[in-house]
């Protein structure tokens, strides 16, 4: 892992090397290692850490009582993990996180990070900005999966992305099942919106 790197993360401008230093490596066993597949932790989990990803990537997704899954978030390190849940009051994961590749993370205490913030006003202010544009984010992906149609939905996705996943994945993305994305794909198709 590359400190310098990470020094560089929009989540720690204005840290020194030796403060990011202390911060992830005062804790004995605090780096762990996941396979591709592993959970990294699951909704209803409690989050008392958060998760600096220094290696790989992983999706977050929800899923309900039924199987029907809701991919969320494809995230890539450098990261943080579980820092919107670490302070609120139900401070339980809402999303499972899974490596989609072998992943490297080190955990860092709520404590740690208090006396972080605290000290770091900058850290605070890239802290509570990060916190700020997932909320941002959320909020789009609510309106994107609520009040749009499914075509609106798929030209929004198409639009923001070089290229479009399998269906199967895409059907997770957009929280609809692959024989409305068919149909909707191939609508766009014949009304000349897409190409593919």
């Amino acid at each position: 892992m590359d400190i310098n790197e990470l020094k560089n993360a929009d989540f720690f401008k204005g840290l020194s090397e030796d403060d990011i230093a202390n911060l992830l490596f005062s804790t004995p066993g605090a780096l762990r290692r996941y396979k591709e597949g592993d959970y990294v932790a699951h909704q209803g989990e409690v989050c008392d850490k958060i998760a600096v990803m220094t290696k790989g990537s992983v999706c977050s997704f929800m899923i309900n009582d039924y199987g029907k899954e809701l991919i969320l978030a494809n995230i890539e390190s450098p990261s943080l993990l579980g820092y919107t849940y670490i302070f609120a009051s139900d401070n339980k994961f809402n999303v499972n996180i899974v490596a989609k590749t072998p992943c490297e993370m080190i955990f860092v205490e709520k404590e740690k990070l208090l006396t972080l913030l605290h000290d770091h006003p900058i850290f605070m202010q890239s802290y509570m900005r990060n916190m700020s544009d997932i909320s941002m984010k959320v909020f789009k992906r609510l309106f994107e999966l609520n009040l749009n149609k499914l075509k609106q939905r798929l030209l929004s996705y198409i639009e923001q992305h070089d290229e479009l996943p399998k269906q199967a994945e895409l059907a997770k993305q957009l929280g609809v099942t692959r024989p409305s994305l068919s149909r909707a794909l191939a609508e766009l198709k014949r009304d000349g919106l897409i190409k593919k």
